[in-house]
């Protein structure tokens, strides 16, 4: 032990390390309480399955490989379409991209410095994913075709039983974890609306999500059903081909200039920009100092977030800024429809405040709904025909093409079947809405985390930042289980009744709780906004550590503490001199023990 000699050789060349074997977790094992003979907090192999791969599934294949040791969990992302990415594989209608400034539509560690457009097409945002994937080896994880359909706990093992439906032959099949991760989103599944006759149309009918890029638009009669998001961005895209386009049209919208876009101004540089065009296409020359000069990015970056980020106090009701963006938004709406057109003016405009419901920037849209060949159709559909579309009044309006972009059915509960170890579902257990704690984590359901489920941030800020700090929130709730040999973790009951007690206090006071229709609201115009109480960087910083105190906890030993194990840590089965003396240092830095 005395010999100086041998010891600087250990610490010089250290040997190279064993590779660690890891086991399962035992159920429960029966017999008296005895010590493992295992080093303190050694993980045990641990089965982790999630429910899509789009970004949420490949930030987590990233964050499991940063995050946990390796050979310690396994990981399959079962994915129900013949590709994955999600919302970007899934929407190719014309003129799909995101309303968030492509360069902080990006994981946050990994920017892109060659967007073509300030707002990304979605076709580009979707290479973005799978350039990720390609760089990071995410397709090792990914089993495609691959539909959830049941999973189901069994609360004697800690694990959760799978069922799986494979989308070529609808064969069923079984598989299990000891953790489930839900990333589909809460936008993921469409549906058609509620009409009646709606598949009588003789026609090509489509929803913007299932887009048919085999019909030709040029010179026919089209109807669009919907206002949303989507609808912004299609009506240009079509009114530019069609002969006539009707636009049917049952609530207002607010149309707003781009958020985020006083990051353009140090690249416009003082010139002229016609202010009703959110969009910008970069020039080599601005791509190439993004490549080369990644400060320079950085700042544009961080100028585009913390932009958005400052802009909250639109959300209070009555707010000097939400007073500013009503009036700016409106004189803006108005200049862009031009003189005359009242009747569009009077009901596209709403009453209720900008932020009520998503707000909808989107260029092209109004001018489009004044051209000649555009008609708004105002009010509701009473059913379709063969021929087209019969509104309220009475009249038939004859049609080439339907199509409905009325956006998706909002999944507020998992658009799977999920039964706890009582024999009840989700469906059951929430029968008077979302029960989901800081929007990842239900009463009841251990071991399930949902990604930016109702409750999180939706209505304003970037939505990838929360994603990534919900990954990281799960998996650090996954090394816990596994070096903790827990069965069972879920949030208490009471934590998330105080945790919506303050979302009803605070949303006394903020846009939201007028009167609009909104998902916000499960689809509702008066009931509780699922929505988090502050910016997104807010909510950020309330879910970048669990509250472990808010959560109800089950070992499958019989004593807490059998993760101390036989007295050791780690670095005595290496015999590693650092980590055997970490806390020994020349300066108060922080120090740890692994």
């Amino acid at each position: 032990m005395g010999d100086a000699t041998s010891a600087a050789a250990v610490e010089t060349a250290p040997p190279a390390p064993a590779v660690e074997n890891f086991a399962y977790p035992e159920a429960t094992p029966e017999g008296p309480y005895r010590v493992l003979p295992q080093y303190h907090s050694k993980p045990r192999k641990l089965r982790i399955a999630c429910a899509g791969a789009g970004a949420s599934g490949l930030c987590l294949a990233y964050k499991l490989e940063k995050m946990l040791v390796p050979g310690s969990w396994e990981l399959t992302l079962f994915e129900k379409n013949p590709q994955f990415g999600g919302t970007w594989y899934e929407n190719t209608y014309p003129g799909v991209a995101c309303d968030i400034p492509a360069h902080d539509y990006t994981f946050t560690w990994e920017p892109k410095w060659d967007w073509s457009h300030f707002f990304a097409p979605g076709d580009e945002i979707q290479r973005y994913f799978e350039d990720f994937a390609e760089r990071h080896g995410s397709h090792k994880y990914i089993k495609l075709n691959s539909k959830v359909v049941e999973t189901r706990w069994n609360e004697e093992e800690g694990i959760w039983n799978i069922t799986l439906e494979n989308q070529k032959d609808k064969g069923l099949s079984k598989d299990w974890a000891h953790v489930f991760v839900n990333g589909t989103g809460i936008l993921n599944n469409w549906a058609w609306p509620e009409i009646e006759g709606l598949h009588d149309f003789k026609g090509p009918l489509m929803h913007s999500a299932k887009w048919d890029h085999t019909v030709d638009f040029t010179g026919k009669t089209v109807g669009v059903i919907g206002t949303g998001s989507t609808s912004v961005q299609i009506v240009p895209q079509l009114q530019k081909v069609v002969e006539k386009l009707e636009v049917y049209m049952r609530s207002p919208t607010w149309i707003s200039p781009p958020f985020g876009a006083g990051a353009l101004d140090d690249v416009h540089k003082g010139e002229e920009v016609n202010p009703g065009q959110r969009q910008y296409k970069f020039s080599e020359a601005e791509k190439e100092k993004f490549r080369d000069d990644p400060e320079h990015h950085l700042m544009f970056r961080k100028k585009i977030e913390a932009e958005i980020n400052g802009l909250f106090g639109m959300y209070f009701q009555g707010s000097d800024l939400s007073k500013q963006f009503r009036e700016t938004i409106t004189n803006e709406m108005h200049r862009r429809m031009g003189p005359g057109n009242e009747k569009l003016k009077s009901f596209i405009i709403p009453k209720w405040s900008p932020g009520c419901r998503r707000i909808s920037p989107g260029d092209g849209y109004l001018e489009a709904l004044v051209q000649p060949n555009v008609e708004p159709v105002y009010g509701g559909i009473l059913k379709i025909t063969p021929e087209g579309i019969v509104t309220a009044d009475g009249k038939e309006h004859k049609l080439d093409i339907i199509v409905c972009a009325t956006g998706f059915k909002v999944a507020f509960q998992p658009a799977f079947k999920v039964v706890n170890g009582l024999g009840k579902s989700i469906q059951e257990d929430w029968v008077n809405g979302p029960n989901l704690y800081f929007g990842v984590s239900a009463p009841r359901f251990p071991n399930f985390y949902t990604i930016v489920g109702p409750g999180a941030t939706w209505s304003n800020g970037t939505l990838l930042p929360s994603i990534e700090t919900t990954i990281e929130y799960s998996v650090k709730m996954i090394k816990k289980i596994q070096s903790e040999h827990i069965k069972a973790i879920e949030v208490s009951q009471e934590a998330l009744d105080e945790i919506y007690a303050h979302f009803d206090e605070f949303h006394k006071g903020t846009v939201w709780q007028e009167e609009c229709r909104s998902w916000f609201k499960d689809g509702k115009i008066k009931n509780r906004i699922y929505l988090w109480p502050g910016a997104t960087i807010h909510f950020l910083k309330s879910i970048k550590d669990p509250r472990f105190e808010d959560y109800n906890i089950r070992y499958r030993y019989k004593n807490r503490f059998a993760y101390l194990g036989n007295g050791e840590v780690k670095a005595h089965t290496t015999g590693d001199v650092q980590g055997l003396s970490p806390y020994i240092r020349n300066s108060d830095t922080e120090w740890s023990v692994e």
